[in-house]
């Protein structure tokens, strides 16, 4: 049998779409991969989501872990490593990503775990307040490992903060009980 040149296009074609079906998902037409390489681990998607602020899509986020669950509190308090993404879908003043982040720990601690965990916090602003102004578009990659945040930034890694009770505090911004938006706690467990 012969195949002439614009039957192997087409078979090319559909070939290129059911890998790209393969290895992404879209979440509100935002394309979100199935897996990022974080050092020598390959994490898989475990949900992503928009995080909307009245009425304004303000980044979209996907959370990648070791292997699949609903589990909010496991993640959380997980060693393995895990990594939450953020895509800016809209321009973003770093201090107020930093405020909104410092809003967020405060909400989803005590008094005495926020004190506990301030001078961690305040290390972390600084870390992305290295980024004065993001543009939509912008990648921020917070990638956990035991007791370590690290952050990256536009490809670049801008720092780590070491201490697992703000690592954890930090995940809760999304999935503890007081979450960001519950919608999105939903979406990055899976649910939604």
């Amino acid at each position: 049998m012969k195949f002439n040149a614009s039957f192997l296009a087409a078979a090319l074609v559909v070939l290129s779409a059911l890998t790209l079906d393969a290895s992404a998902r879209t979440v509100d037409g935002h394309t979100v991969p199935d897996t990022l390489q974080v050092g020598n681990t390959q994490l898989i998607l475990n949900g992503a989501g928009i995080r909307k602020k009245v009425v304004f899509d303000v980044y979209l986020a996907a959370l990648y872990t070791d292997k699949k669950t609903d589990k909010a509190q496991a993640l959380i308090n997980s060693t393995a490593p895990r990594a939450l993404r953020l895509v800016l879908l809209r321009d973003i003043d770093s201090a107020d990503l930093a405020d909104a982040l410092n809003e967020g720990l405060r909400d989803n601690t005590s008094k005495s775990q926020w004190q506990a965990i301030q001078p961690h916090a305040q290390q972390f602003a600084g870390l992305l307040l290295k980024q004065k102004g993001l543009k939509r578009g912008s990648v921020i990659d917070l990638i956990f490992s035991g007791s370590r945040v690290s952050v990256s930034a536009l490809g670049t890694q801008q720092g780590a903060v070491d201490d697992a009770d703000f690592a954890h505090a930090l995940l809760a911004v999304w999935l503890g009980n007081d979450p960001a938006q519950s919608s999105l706690k939903r979406a990055l467990l899976g649910e939604g």
